[in-house]
């Protein structure tokens, strides 16, 4: 049995996990980033750091219980949030930095795409660092690039460009395309590994592959990759999605490419979900000058269903049934069948009474993951497939994504 280290750079915090050939994770650490007054303005910088502590958890607790470890790693595979950009100093600005900002407006050619709002905000704030930066990355391609020297960008699939971006668009929009690193696709072997500028215990010249955005990562390891599928994706923001066999669309819903050539993936949005809940939270820790971590407020909550914790929780699960109801007539409307269940895929997926909660108020059977944090077990199957272990990304998922019978 061989493994995999796969590592997610989430908003607030690193994940990684090793993770075998059967989609079995045999250890997991998380990282949270040590931020300074809050201020993400080079977060980027701690990803390496990040990332060693990390390794030497993993190192820990794969000695204590003889698991396959870190001498038996064959890869390592880097996913993250987006549409996240950084320059080769570091500089960072977050999928979700400056969200109430209007961005400067672009030409014709930037309509539809996820990133060059985000480019053009980034020059307007940082205009000095934005010029003199010989590279932005897109995100996770920013540590891809520290760990092996590859700059690179992860298109998750052909059809992507239009959310991303092209020479011409780059060119429309002041932007030199010199910049912006050329694509690739999810699973490419990007580099070697070296520990020299990095101090990271791990096999050197290990295989470094391209994972992709947390979304795309989050679809594969939940095996969303057929049509009619269903999962919610419950983080700082919260979408339903359902796989299609063709573009559906409606003034709430957006449509993109699946990973799978010739699908779709349809999907109702809520911006903020899980950060809404974060801040009741914090007011809750504040007020009482107590510090709780996520499941003992949620204990709290459901002991005190007045709680403006709780009051939240029912309040988006709310608005998600509308978001689900809206996709399943979207469908029907469509002739497109959807499955009688609905994966789900975050935070709210590692609690019980979240999950039963949100079970109840929509009405529609939930399912998760022998593995809830489905990014890694989404990076496992691209990085598996990567080294050639498998035909396809949808051969991967199937033998690597395993479903809990029931919550």
């Amino acid at each position: 049995m061989s493994v995999l280290l796969c590592v997610d750079i989430g908003t607030s915090s690193l994940k990684a996990a090793l993770v075998s050939d059967l989609g079995r994770v045999a250890a997991f650490s998380r990282i949270s980033f040590k931020l300074k007054n809050h201020d993400t303005t080079y977060i980027a910088r701690l990803w390496v750091q990040a990332l060693k502590e990390a390794v030497e958890d993993l190192k820990q607790q794969v000695c204590k219980t003889n698991s396959n470890g870190l001498s038996d790693c064959r890869a390592i595979v880097i996913s993250g949030n987006g549409p996240t950009l950084v320059t080769d100093d570091g500089l960072t600005l977050l999928w979700n930095a400056l969200e109430d900002t209007n961005p400067p407006q672009l030409p014709q050619s930037s309509q539809g795409s996820l990133f060059m709002p985000r480019f053009a905000l980034f020059r307007e704030h940082f205009n000095t660092e934005f010029n003199n930066a010989s590279t932005i990355f897109s995100g996770p391609e920013y540590l891809i690039w520290r760990l092996c020297g590859a700059k690179i960008t992860i298109l998750p699939e052909s059809r992507y460009s239009r959310a991303y971006w092209s020479e011409q668009v780059l060119v429309d929009a002041g932007i030199d395309p010199d910049k912006v690193p050329p694509f690739v696709g999810p699973g490419h072997i990007a580099g070697n590994f070296s520990c020299s500028d990095n101090d990271i215990n791990l096999p050197e010249g290990i295989p470094v592959i391209a994972g992709g955005p947390d979304f795309t990562v989050a679809m594969i390891g939940t095996n969303t990759l057929s049509p009619g599928k269903l999962c919610d994706c419950a983080g700082s923001s919260e979408g339903i999605n359902l796989c299609t066999d063709r573009p559906l669309t409606k003034n709430n819903i957006r449509t993109l490419p699946s990973v799978i050539p010739g699908l779709w993936n349809a999907a109702f949005m809520l911006s903020q979900s899980g950060k809404k809940f974060a801040h009741t939270r914090k007011a809750y820790m504040d007020q009482t000058g107590q510090e709780c971590d996520y499941k003992e407020y949620i204990d709290y909550c459901f002991e005190n269903k007045e709680s403006d914790g709780y009051k939240t929780m029912t309040e988006l699960a709310g608005k998600i049934k509308n978001g689900l109801n809206e996709i399943l007539l979207l469908a029907k409307e469509n002739n497109v069948p959807v499955y009688d269940y609905m994966m789900v895929t975050g935070g709210q997926a590692k609690n019980q009474k979240w999950m039963n909660l949100k079970q109840d108020i929509l009405e529609y059977k939930l399912c998760v993951t022998e593995s809830p944090d489905s990014e890694l077990i989404g990076d496992a199957v691209l990085g598996f497939y990567g080294l050639g272990d498998f035909d396809s990304i949808q051969q991967a998922a199937d033998k690597l994504v395993h479903i809990k019978d029931s919550l």
